[in-house]
């Protein structure tokens, strides 16, 4: 009997015992659905970490600040920040980014700007910071500067100057500039302080009464267009570099057509000549590097022919064509 009594004890203790395990806690049982904020929708799923995913998952990872389509550093991703209208009875902006007076515009933040209009004697002015980049879209915009640069970029880490298809752009400058106090520049109707780069299907003229017409104190990128250059010293210059890679190009100047002018880094103050049609017609040289002139390809027709090239380090002709204008 007491046998029987040990065996009936033992089996009731070991039910319990399988019933405590089997029950747990609450906790224990549902994590997920405590940490699940708010009401699922049919279609979505939950994450490990309760969020919500479906047609917003995208958002999500956004907030995160992976943003790879991100135009914050002036890229052309076709957002424009503001349309301008430029006139001389008062510059009309539809947008952000821009300073105005009734002569100047001002860009003052990195981004994309389509610009068209006139401006009897004023000028474009871009001043961001190092780090940004500017992107322009001229869209048949005449701009005169009695006495200074018709177009000034001090500051930008690059600015991109798009010439819209089917439009005239013409930047010109009286025959005296009246500098800041203890400054030299901006010395040129188009300058820029940093890389400029050129591209576009419109058309580009620019007469410099003054000094020279297109200058780039860093690179200077010409990518397309159809671009006139009458000038009274140089006509292109780029001090670092100066690359060419399409476009048409016409130069008639009273010094140096085309030009890089860095004398002081000897790997620096080049010469490229990638494609393009380009007619250089200087009255001192037709193309001048302080360091070498690569042409690999394109068509030039020059005053004097390859006695027009002139290179403190050498010349290399590696393709296109090279002819005297007759």
């Amino acid at each position: 009997m007491r046998r029987y009594m040990r065996k009936g004890v033992a089996l009731l203790l070991a039910v319990l015992v399988l019933g405590v395990t089997a029950c747990g806690t609450p906790d224990e049982k549902q994590p997920q659905q405590d940490n699940v904020a708010g009401e699922q929708t049919p279609g979505d799923s939950v994450n490990q970490g309760g969020d919500v995913l479906g047609e917003n998952a995208s958002d999500n990872k956004d907030a995160t600040g992976d943003k790879s389509d991100a135009t914050e550093s002036g890229d052309k991703s076709g957002t424009v920040k503001a349309t301008v209208v430029l006139s001389d009875s008062g510059i009309v902006v539809n947008g952000t980014g821009c300073d105005v007076r009734t002569d100047r515009l001002k860009i003052e933040e990195a981004g994309t700007y389509e610009i068209s209009g006139t401006l009897s004697d004023g000028s474009i002015y871009v001043n961001v910071d190092n780090d940004s980049e500017v992107h322009l879209i001229l869209n048949g915009v005449k701009v005169h500067n009695e006495t200074g640069a018709a177009f000034y970029c001090k500051k930008a880490a690059k600015v991109t100057v798009t010439l819209a298809a089917g439009t005239e752009n013409v930047f010109t400058d009286g025959a005296t500039y009246v500098f800041e106090p203890e400054e030299d520049e901006p010395d040129a109707t188009f300058f820029a302080k940093h890389d400029l780069v050129i591209e576009g299907e419109g058309k580009l003229k620019v007469t410099a009464n003054y000094g020279d017409a297109i200058k780039g104190k860093d690179s200077l990128y010409i990518n397309g267009g159809v671009i006139e250059i009458d000038a009274v010293d140089d006509g292109i210059t780029g001090r670092d570099l100066l690359q060419v890679t399409g476009g048409t190009i016409t130069v008639r100047s009273e010094s140096d057509a085309m030009k890089a002018s860095n004398d002081a880094d000897a790997t620096l103050g080049n010469v490229i000549i990638d494609g393009g049609t380009l007619t250089l017609i200087g009255d001192s040289d037709d193309i001048q590097a302080e360091n070498r002139v690569i042409i690999n390809g394109g068509t030039l027709s020059l005053s004097a022919g390859e006695d027009g090239i002139q290179s403190v380090n050498g010349t290399e002709l590696k393709g296109g064509t090279v002819s005297k204008i007759k």
